[in-house]
């Protein structure tokens, strides 16, 4: 996992030192799976499949959330208001 410190500048001026589990990468991408070359049947199936995995994920890492009472914690930062940061893989 990659854990990115920095300094947070609002655009109030105020900052704040945070330490954040990164989730999601900036990007100007849109990004996804391509299932251009699958049937109909394999599609289905896929989805099927898919959707359950992403619902056991879920539901797995809202549990671990709860544990460490970080269910409210998902935070989303501008790039260029971040400075002094480093970046670990823990």
């Amino acid at each position: 996992m990659k854990l990115v410190e920095f300094t947070y500048t609002k655009s109030d001026s105020s900052t704040s030192t945070r330490a954040v589990i990164e989730l999601v990468q900036p990007t100007k991408f849109f990004e996804g799976i391509d299932v251009s070359h699958m049937t109909n049947d394999e599609l289905a199936e896929f989805c099927s499949e898919y959707s359950t995995l992403k619902q056991e994920q879920h539901l797995a890492t809202n549990n671990l959330l709860q544990k460490f009472d970080l269910k409210h914690n998902y935070r989303r930062f501008i790039p260029e208001q971040m400075t002094s940061v480093q970046t670990d893989y823990v």
